[in-house]
Parts: C-alpha cells; sequence; structure tokens
C-alpha cells in the first residue's frame, strides 16, 4: 500500500499515529517531466515483467495453466494458443456461459465489476476531458503569476478567480458523475440479479443439497427435535427431505486435528528414515565398486541414474502394499461412498509383504540377486491408458469368498439415531446383503498365524469392557519399540539418527513442539502409538453421536428449492431473535462448526467487539508503519535520544542489515498479516459460514484501505486531529475534505500507475507461485503427499480482500472526476490491464472451491457510494470556499446545488436497496414454474448448459435480457386484451365467468404448487436393513469425452491424477445423489476419515518392512506405499493420489 513507504525525516515516537498524514500533499505540483519519468519506470518494470511472462509460460505450465489438467474434467479449460498475441484469444473469447460453468458467480462477478468500472469511466473520460482540461488550462493561475506548476494546471485550482463562472461547467459535469453512475449501479444490479436467478434456478443447481437446505440457528429447547422441526417446517410446499440436528463435536473435532498432525508427522519420519538409508546404501554401493576398481564414466554414471529413474517410476507405477485400511474404499461414485469391502483371505504374508519377518542379510541378498532391471519399466506417458477409463486406476479392492463386495454404509435416519455413519470401521451388529455378519469379515493381517495375539479392539463397545475403560486397547505393548527381531533400517542407519520430537506441554493441536522444551522422544515411535490410540477413540466416538451434546442449531432440507426460500423469509418464532437467522445456498464443506453454537445475543456481543477492535487498528495502524521507518533511519535516533548510543557499538554489517533488510521485511509482513487478523475476527465474529466471513472481510478491508490509503495520506493533520476535528464540528467535512484532496491529487496519478504496471504485471507472470515451486518446494516437500499437495494445490482467490483494493482504486477514480479529471485516464488503464490479467488468472490458474453465488458484487457496489460523497462533500467545500477577485464567495448556489444532490443520492441508495435487497439472497416464487419446465427438460435431455435454450456464440445476458424483454411485451399484451375485455363487457355484457382469473391460465397447464406433494422420501424415519443397490450411472458425457492426444503427452501426471474422476453431480442418479446429501450435512468430525501414513516404496525393502512393523504393533493404523518411488537422488516420486483421496470430495453438493 501507497501509505507504508517510510518518510525521510524519522518520525517522532511519541506521534507515531500522525505518520503518514499528509504524505501525499508532497506530491502538489509535481512537474511534468518528473510524473513522465515515474511513468516510464513504471513501464519499464511491467514490460520486463511481461516479457518474462511470454518467456517462460509455455515452459511452465504448472504454474501459468494448471486448469487445463490439474483439475477435473469438468473445470478444465483448453490451453491457450502459444504466440505472443494469440494466448490473449480466449481471454476475450470465452463465452459468459462457460466462463460461469468453469470458474463460478463469484469470479464472474469479478471481471464483471472491473468492466462496469470501465463502463463508468471510458464514458465519462470522454465527456469531462474535452471539457474540464482545456477550461481549467486556458487562461487559468499559471498565466497570472499564480505558483500553479505541473500537473496542478489541468485541476480544479487553476481556475482564476476572475473567471469563477466556469465552475458552473464543474456542478453541470459533477451532477453528471452522479446520475450516470447511479443510472449504471442500477442496471448492474439488475442484470446481477437477473444472472444470479437463472444460476440458482438452473437445473444444475438446484441437484445440489446446498440449494434446498437451511440452517437454522438460535432454536428453542422446545423446538430442537426432529419431530418438533419436521412438524413445524412441513407447512411449505413438498415438505422436509432430511433434518440434521447438530451437535457439540469440539472435543471430537479436537482429536481429529491432533490425529492428522500426528500422521503427517509420523508420515514424515517414516520417508526421511527410508530416504536416509537408501542414500546410505548408494554411498556403499559406490564405496565398494571405487574400491574395487571400478570407477564409472561419466556416460556409465548417466546411464545408471536414468536406470535408477526408471526403476523409481517403475515402482510408483506398481500397487505397492497397504495394511490397515478400514474402509476399502475404492473411492468411486460408483463404488458408493463409505462401501465396505473385506480384503481377500486368499492372500498370504508373503505375497503383500515380500520383505516382512526376514533379516537384513536375507533381504539384501535376495535384492543383489534379482535386482529391479528385472521388474517391468514403463515411461510416464505409458501410465495413461488411452481411454481414461476409471478402471486403468487400480485401487486395493478386497472381496469376500463369493467375490460380492460388502457394504457397511447406513443413512441417517428421522430419529437421528446411527446404526452406522461413513465412519472408518462398521458397526459389528451390521448385516452384509446375504444376511451375515460383518463382524466375520476382519481384514487380514501381515502377521503369519499363530505368531501374535488377536489384538483386534473390535469387541467390546465404549464402555462395555470388563475393566470399565472408555475405549479398548489400540496397540500392542509387546511390539511399542520393533523389539520383534532386527528391522532392515538399522543395516544403514544408526538408531541415533533417526528423528526426535519434543512432547508439546499442552495435548492441544494448535500447541507446537518447541525445542528443548518437553521430554525428547522418538518420532516414529510416539507418534505410532498416539496415532493407533487417536484412531481407535475417534472411530469409537463418531459410533455414538448420541454422546455429545446438543447445539442450538440445524440443517433442514426440503423437497423443494422454493420452500427453502420461503422458510429463510417466513417468521419462525414467536419471540424475537429465536430460530434466527435462517440461512439458505451453504455448501457443506464451507460450514464454520465451531459458531454453530453461538447464541444470538453472544453473537451481537461478538460481532460488536470485533468492530471495535478493527477501528481500532484502523487508528492505530500508523504505530507499526511508524516503528518500521524508526528502524531505517537508527543513526538519526542515536542522536536525538543519547540512551540509544548502544545501538552504534553494533557491527556494521549488523546495522545494515537493521536499516536495509528489516524495515521492508517487517513492512511486508505487517501487509500480509493485515487480511489473515481481518479474517480471525471475522471468524470469531460468530458467522457460521466461510461466505460469511469472506463478507465481513470485505466491509473491514474497505474500511481500512479508504482510510488508510486515501484520506490518511491525503489529509495534512494526522487521523487523531482529524478525528478530534470531526467529532467537535460535524459540518467542518467539506472544508476538511476540500482544503487537503485536491492537493493529493498528482500522488493518486503515481499510485494509479503503480497499480497499473507494476501490481498487475506481478499477477501475470506469478511471482509467488515461482518462488513457491522452485525455492520452498524442494526445501520443505519431502514426502509423497507434500509433493501431490504441492502439484495439486491450486492457488485460491480470497474475495474479501480482493475485491476492497479494486473498490478504493475506484473510489479514488470518483473523488477526483471532476477536481482533477486528468485520473480518469489512469482508472482506464488500471481496470483495462486488470480485467486482462485476472480474467487470464482465472481461466488457467485460479481453482474456486467455494462460492457465495455473487454476494459480494452489490456489497461493492454499496461500497462505490463512499466515493460518490466523498467527491459530493469535497466539492460542497470547493464551492463554498471559491472567492473572486473582490473576496466574495462566488459559488454559493452551485454549493446549495450539491448538497441537493447529496441528498438525493442518500434517497437513491436507500431506495435502491429496498428495492433489490431481497432479490440479493432468495428466489421469488414466480421464476418456479419455469424452473420446474427446465428441470424436467434436463432430465430428460442430460443437457449440460446453464439454460436450456441458450445457444453456442450467445451471450447469457443478452439472453436474459431478451426473457426479460419478452415477458415485459406478454404482460403489454395482457393488459390491452383485459382492457378490450372490459370495454366489451360495458357494451355486450359478458358472463363475468370469462374474467375469472382462473381462466386466463392455459388449460392443462399445471403449475409448480400441482406437482408438490408434501410427503418425506421413504426411507425418512426408518433404518434400511441393509444399504440399496443404487443404480449405476452411464456418465456418457465423461466417460466419452474426447481427450487430447498431445495434451496427454504433455500432462501425463493431470490425467494420472484425475482421468475417470466423476465430480458432476447431475451424472448421478438419485438414489445416488440421496447417499451423498445424507453425509452432507454431517459434522466433519462425524465424517472424518482414517488417515493413510503414504510411505515411498524402495527397492531395499524398508517401506515393506515399516508397513509390517506398523502392522504388527497395531491394527489401526492404515499405512501403505502404492504408487510412490524413490529416483536416483532419494527424492519421492508418486503417479497416482493419496490411497485416502476421494473424488466424492471434489463434488459439489
Amino acid at each position: 500500500m501507497a501509505d507504508a513507504s517510510p518518510s525521510a525525516k524519522p518520525p517522532d515516537p511519541k506521534n507515531a499515529l500522525e505518520a503518514g498524514s499528509g504524505k501525499a500533499q508532497s506530491s502538489e505540483g509535481i512537474s511534468l517531466q518528473a510524473f513522465v519519468a515515474s511513468l516510464a519506470v513504471a513501464a519499464a518494470v511491467f514490460g520486463v515483467e511481461f516479457f518474462l511472462f511470454l518467456l517462460i509460460k509455455g515452459k511452465f505450465t504448472r504454474i501459468y495453466q494448471p486448469r487445463t489438467y490439474l483439475v477435473p474434467q469438468r473445470e478444465r479449460t483448453n490451453a491457450p494458443p502459444s504466440g505472443i498475441i494469440r494466448w490473449a484469444l480466449p481471454v476475450f473469447k470465452t463465452s459468459n456461459s462457460e466462463f460461469i460453468q468453469k470458474c463460478g458467480l463469484d469470479a464472474y462477478f469479478f471481471l464483471r465489476y472491473l468492466r462496469m468500472l470501465l463502463k463508468i469511466f471510458v464514458p465519462l473520460a470522454f465527456v469531462i476531458l474535452p471539457v474540464l482540461v482545456p477550461l481549467n488550462r486556458q487562461g487559468g493561475k499559471n498565466t497570472d503569476g499564480f505558483n500553479v506548476t505541473g500537473l496542478d494546471q489541468l485541476a480544479w485550482g487553476n481556475v482564476r478567480p476572475d473567471q469563477t463562472q466556469r465552475y458552473w461547467a464543474h456542478l453541470v459535469l459533477a451532477v453528471l458523475v452522479v446520475v450516470y453512475v447511479c443510472f449504471t449501479f442500477f442496471d448492474e444490479l439488475r442484470g446481477y440479479v437477473r444472472l444470479r436467478q437463472a444460476y440458482l434456478t438452473s437445473p444444475q443447481h438446484r441437484l445440489r443439497a446446498s440449494a434446498t437446505t437451511v440452517l437454522v440457528t438460535s432454536i428453542p429447547r422446545k423446538w430442537l427435535s426432529v419431530e418438533a422441526l419436521d412438524g413445524l417446517y412441513d407447512v411449505f410446499p413438498g415438505g422436509i427431505r432430511n433434518i440434521w440436528l447438530n451437535r457439540n463435536f469440539d472435543a471430537l473435532g479436537e482429536k481429529v486435528k491432533m490425529r492428522n498432525k500426528l500422521a503427517l508427522a509420523l508420515e514424515s519420519a517414516e520417508t526421511v528414515l527410508i530416504k536416509k538409508a537408501k542414500k546410505e546404501h548408494m554411498k556403499q554401493v559406490q564405496a565398494g565398486a571405487k574400491k574395487g576398481g571400478q570407477a564409472l564414466t561419466r556416460s556409465e554414471k548417466a546411464e545408471q541414474k536414468k536406470r535408477a529413474d526408471a526403476d523409481g517410476i517403475s515402482m510408483a507405477q506398481g500397487r505397492g502394499n497397504a495394511a490397515g485400511d478400514p474402509h476399502q474404499v475404492r473411492h468411486t461414485l460408483h463404488s458408493r461412498d463409505g462401501e465396505q469391502i473385506a480384503e481377500d483371505p486368499q492372500s498370504s504374508v508373503g505375497e503383500q509383504f515380500p520383505y516382512a519377518g526376514r533379516s537384513s542379510d536375507e533381504t539384501q541378498a535376495d535384492h543383489d540377486h534379482r535386482g529391479l532391471e528385472d521388474g517391468p519399466r514403463a515411461d510416464v506417458e505409458d501410465l495413461i491408458p488411452v481411454d481414461g477409463a476409471s478402471e486403468s486406476r487400480p485401487r486395493i479392492e478386497s472381496r469376500e469368498d463369493d467375490g460380492k463386495l460388502r457394504s457397511g454404509w447406513v443413512p441417517w435416519s428421522k430419529d437421528r439415531r446411527i446404526k452406522t455413519n461413513d465412519n472408518p470401521s462398521p458397526r459389528p451388529t451390521m448385516k452384509t446383503q446375504d444376511g451375515k455378519s460383518l463382524d466375520s469379515y476382519r481384514p487380514t493381517s501381515p502377521i503369519p498365524p499363530g505368531g501374535l495375539r488377536d489384538q483386534s479392539p473390535s469387541g467390546p463397545k465404549k464402555g462395555d469392557d470388563e475393566d470399565g475403560e472408555k475405549y479398548p486397547p489400540a496397540f500392542d505393548k509387546d511390539f511399542e519399540a520393533d523389539n520383534y527381531g532386527e528391522p532392515l533400517w538399522k543395516k544403514w542407519v544408526k538408531e541415533k539418527d533417526r528423528d526426535t520430537m519434543r512432547v508439546p506441554l499442552f495435548q492441544k493441536s494448535w500447541v507446537p513442539s518447541i525445542p528443548f522444551v518437553g521430554k525428547k522422544v522418538d518420532t516414529i515411535y510416539y507418534c505410532r502409538k498416539e496415532l493407533a490410540r487417536l484412531n481407535v477413540e475417534i472411530e469409537q466416538d463418531q459410533q455414538h453421536p448420541e454422546d455429545f451434546p446438543l447445539m442450538n442449531s440445524a440443517f433442514i432440507q426440503f423437497n423443494h428449492q422454493v420452500a427453502a426460500h420461503m422458510a429463510c423469509q417466513a417468521v419462525s418464532h414467536h419471540i424475537p431473535k429465536q430460530m434466527g437467522p435462517r440461512l439458505v445456498e451453504i455448501s457443506p464443506d464451507d460450514v464454520l462448526w465451531d459458531n454453530m453454537a453461538v447464541k444470538w445475543w453472544e453473537r451481537y456481543l461478538r460481532g460488536t467487539l470485533v468492530v471495535v477492535i478493527v477501528i481500532g487498528m484502523i487508528i492505530g495502524w500508523a504505530t507499526p508503519v511508524a516503528f518500521t521507518g524508526l528502524l531505517s533511519q537508527l543513526n538519526s535516533l542515536t542522536d536525538t535520544y543519547p540512551w540509544l548510543d548502544w545501538i552504534n557499538e553494533l557491527p556494521s554489517q549488523v546495522l545494515g542489515i537493521i536499516q536495509g533488510v528489516l524495515p521492508p521485511i517487517m513492512l511486508a509482513i505487517l501487509l500480509a498479516v493485515l487480511p489473515l487478523i481481518l479474517r480471525i475476527l471475522a471468524r470469531q465474529g460468530g458467522v457460521q459460514t466461510g461466505m460469511g466471513v469472506e463478507l465481513s472481510v470485505q466491509n473491514f478491508y474497505f474500511a481500512f484501505l479508504f482510510v488508510q490509503v486515501t484520506l490518511v495520506v491525503s489529509i495534512a493533520a494526522g487521523i487523531t486531529t482529524i478525528i478530534q476535528q470531526i467529532f467537535n464540528d460535524p459540518a467542518s467535512i467539506p472544508g476538511l475534505l476540500a482544503e487537503n484532496l485536491p492537493a493529493a491529487s498528482n500522488y493518486f496519478f503515481s499510485y494509479m500507475i503503480l497499480q497499473a504496471f507494476s501490481v498487475s504485471a506481478g499477477a501475470l507472470v506469478q511471482i509467488g507461485g515461482l518462488i513457491s515451486w522452485f525455492i520452498l518446494a524442494p526445501m520443505l516437500d519431502n514426502t509423497a503427499r507434500k509433493k501431490w499437495a504441492r502439484q495439486t494445490n491450486l492457488p485460491q482467490m480470497q474475495w474479501g480482500t480482493f475485491f476492497p483494493i479494486y473498490t478504493n482504486l475506484a473510489c479514488i477514480g470518483l473523488i477526483y472526476s471532476v477536481v482533477s479529471p486528468l485520473i480518469m485516464i489512469f482508472n482506464i488503464i488500471t481496470f483495462s490491464l486488470f480485467w486482462v490479467v485476472y480474467r487470464y488468472n482465472t481461466l488457467y490458474v485460479t481453482k474456486f472451491r467455494f462460492d457465495t453465488g455473487g454476494l459480494l458484487f452489490p456489497r461493492a457496489i454499496n461500497q462505490l457510494f463512499t466515493g460518490l460523497y466523498v467527491m459530493e462533500l469535497c466539492l460542497i467545500g470547493l464551492f463554498f470556499l471559491v472567492r473572486d477577485s473582490q473576496g466574495r464567495a462566488a459559488c454559493s448556489p452551485q454549493g446549495i446545488v450539491m448538497i441537493v444532490v447529496a441528498a438525493l443520492t442518500v434517497l437513491f441508495q436507500y431506495l435502491l436497496n429496498e428495492a433489490f435487497s431481497p432479490l440479493f439472497r432468495y428466489l421469488p416464487i414466480t421464476l418456479e414454474d419455469e424452473a420446474v419446465e427446465r428441470d424436467e427438460a434436463f432430465a430428460r435431455a442430460q443437457a449440460t448448459r446453464l439454460t436450456d435454450e441458450e445457444r453456442d456464440g450467445d451471450d447469457l445476458q443478452d439472453i436474459l435480457a431478451e426473457r426479460e424483454r419478452r415477458e415485459r411485451h406478454e404482460g403489454h399484451a395482457a393488459e390491452e386484451l383485459e382492457m378490450a375485455e372490459i370495454e366489451a363487457r360495458k357494451h355486450s355484457r359478458i358472463d363475468a365467468k370469462h374474467l375469472d382469473p382462473r381462466n386466463l391460465v392455459p388449460k392443462g397447464r399445471k403449475s409448480w404448487a400441482d406437482r408438490s406433494r408434501n410427503e418425506h422420501p421413504k426411507d425418512f424415519g426408518h433404518y434400511p436393513k441393509r444399504p440399496q443397490d443404487s443404480r449405476t450411472t452411464s456418465n456418457d458425457h465423461v466417460a466419452h469425452r474426447e481427450k487430447d492426444v498431445e495434451a496427454q503427452r504433455q500432462h501425463p501426471i493431470g490425467d494420472a491424477l484425475f482421468s475417470g474422476i466423476h465430480d458432476e453431480i447431475h451424472d448421478l442418479s438419485p438414489a445416488e445423489r440421496d447417499k451423498l446429501v445424507q453425509r452432507a450435512f454431517q459434522h466433519e468430525a462425524l465424517r472424518a476419515k482414517r488417515p493413510v501414513i503414504w510411505l515411498p516404496r524402495d527397492d531395499l525393502g524398508i517401506s515393506d518392512d515399516e508397513i509390517y512393523r506398523i502392522q504388527t504393533f497395531s491394527k489401526h493404523i492404515w499405512v501403505s506405499n502404492e504408487y510412490t518411488g524413490l529416483d536416483s537422488k532419494a527424492r519421492v516420486v508418486y503417479r497416482r493420489s493419496p490411497p485416502d483421496f476421494s473424488e466424492i470430495d471434489l463434488i459439489e453438493l
């Protein structure tokens, strides 16, 4: 931000809050040459960064085009053509409907917002600049001995006192600006409502659970039951489909977080151990060859490296070994989430773990004898099948003796008790399809029969064991420290070289392990034991949710979308603040479960406290910024304050670092931490969804930017002086703005140019992505999971801190549009460049997981009124300050007119929000008939368009506008017909029945209300005896989607990770959708699955041996080395997603 740079003069620590105030005043009267020089520097920086982008964008597709292959097929975009200009063609040619389908409404409306700003400033620039620039320049003060220089000659202050009549032109154009901007706001909001309604009523969206589910909060205890809520809300059309009562799973959630933390630590420690052994083995082989006089030539070393890399890839393509998988899920839609598949009892230990139980010498001899050269080798391209079918993705599928897949999934039922969840371990009483108990189907242990005692904890339930313990034993204490035969790793790694850790003082997931504090333990042994314990406790708790207390909220799913929106708008309770607020269009993964139990009064208290803290941050932000300025000028401080003389005794290198390097680093940290702080405060305010957090952050961040970046740097007085003056005399605001803002206009010219060139080019060249991929990744990513996460986790946009930046820039443009109209040129350049840059990034770089449905767009428009109000207040003050050559007030009429215009602007904003606010969130009933018709057509044709009437090349906005015009035309025609019938009745006395409103509806046509059936789904209130088989979907348009062979060759890892994944909910059968929805709004702690410890597979057999030993120690740890390997430098390689990855999690519910 522009206000953050330290000033040349060291700020007084006593007046830290005043630091940076009026900094923009120093740019008054800047010469044209100086401005052109700064413009040339910014343009040069832009040119260098843009050239770098053109040079490397085709080579580093992971950074510049990841959405062309590293996302599921539904979200992929076609790769842009190569060339200096051709790469930008899809940016302009991609249709709105396709853009919305790929990126969502938030991304679309952000770009629509930038386009709206161009729609405002381009016409205004064409009208205002030709009028005001010559009016201000010709015969101005600069020609009459006044000290007006540089770009100020084109601004308001250059009009001579004897030419005050020219200010009438400023008034007319100011009124034109206000009227045109207000009209644009109205037009854009009308288009926003039209498009949002079309999106929410599209058949694809109406299939999602979020479209028909309402979150009800602050429910009194009397109504906190399924029966009570069912009886209360079944009055709405179609009735209720599902009800989820929320329980307080904070304790269980803390266990899940701790388990995930320990699983990552164990995975990292095991990987480090395997890599150390591999590196030591390679050293020994090289030393032995050198000692035997068999030193390799350079070409032989290159060939050996190539062969070792191929062996590593070959291993990564293999199935590997696994143990302790309680899910045994294929993680595909056809297997259905939670399907239980028992292992093949015929599989032997030797087949699963070829090195298990063997000595180090025997294993090494076996390796020396056979080697990996005998195994299959394949290039990376050979990994991808041509047809891309899902069967090409090998899965661990264990089956019963009869070969049937076994399932242990039962949905929630009406009384909300669970026979079994989507939990890691099935209930012992579950039955298979043939009626046999699943108790007899347990995963076969890799331990030799009779070698170890059975340690399965599946016998007693929680609290039922003889000792009165809450949980059964999780591991066998006899095998706690690998004391059952010498492990393979000891042949190459000393025990003292294993990873160690300090046990945190408090067993909380957020407490880190601090060096030299706490007990020192072996990381692998400690994490094994704790992970096994937590797995048992979590899985036991997940099967008994009734043991956790109820919260005062619930999710209610209706059979019809219109019923959900009606329930949100209806008054539910006779006591104020009860059973409210109610929210609709909530993504299940976007719920903030920690805030579900917040009471209404607590939410108000929290919200007030958060607002007070944010205001304090806005006022006091100058203090840390001033501190960075103090650090940059330590020499001056030591002269002013003698007690700091000890600083001069520091080495010159240290002083240089403190003064030159530390201030910008601290400033960058401050600016990066600010959005995080605002986001944390928003979460603590009690909002229940991530969408609500982003909306709150949007308000906070805009307030901060507008005050600190726009006002504080423009006004010469400090922020505390400003607040005191406004508090004592509110009428002085126009004069205060009029005296300070015009002098700061040149500063904002440079600020705009900096944003336009440097920031936009930086966003295009992806500096952060380059640093992350080429610097951080080699340093931090030492496991297969970390590498997979780095590869697949694309940059995400946090809209709450994104919209305000450009809203503030637009406000600056509105404020100076009449006072210093030249700023509009820089507004146009800025928003044009950002539109191109972010259009490209949203299409090819950024991933969008959650979507508010564009709710940030109308809020940003309301924030733009701030710019209008400040412009009007500034002009009011300026008009009243104008004096003629006689020293008399010359523009009082203009000032009075501006006061009236300001009052009308306030009235317009109030009426605008009153008219549109209900339509921002809720759907009108009038759209339901058309939505039902589109649903029926979609069900018949399985269309994939946003609307059934859209055609290629048609603009979505044009289609919706045409539909609206057609409806208006039909309305006028009906009105004329009615008037004609009334006239005819006067003359011929027609029977009144012809004017019955019911006769106006075409016969034979049914409305959505006629189709509504007030009934529950057939399984509501009943426990199914076994999971019902659902019809297998064809997924024709996914399975038979044509593939770009060239793209496969370029990006084999993309197809390896996402080939065959089906993440489109409209391709599922109703039964499959119901099964997924049943788990959608369960607490995230209930849905948490046992994590897998994903190890790299090695030719020494160490990972196989570790899997065997972990399984011997406990059956409650899932460990696998599937689809991983080590290359010639002992670096981890992988060729599939982790075994615990589920494509079901990609489906947007």
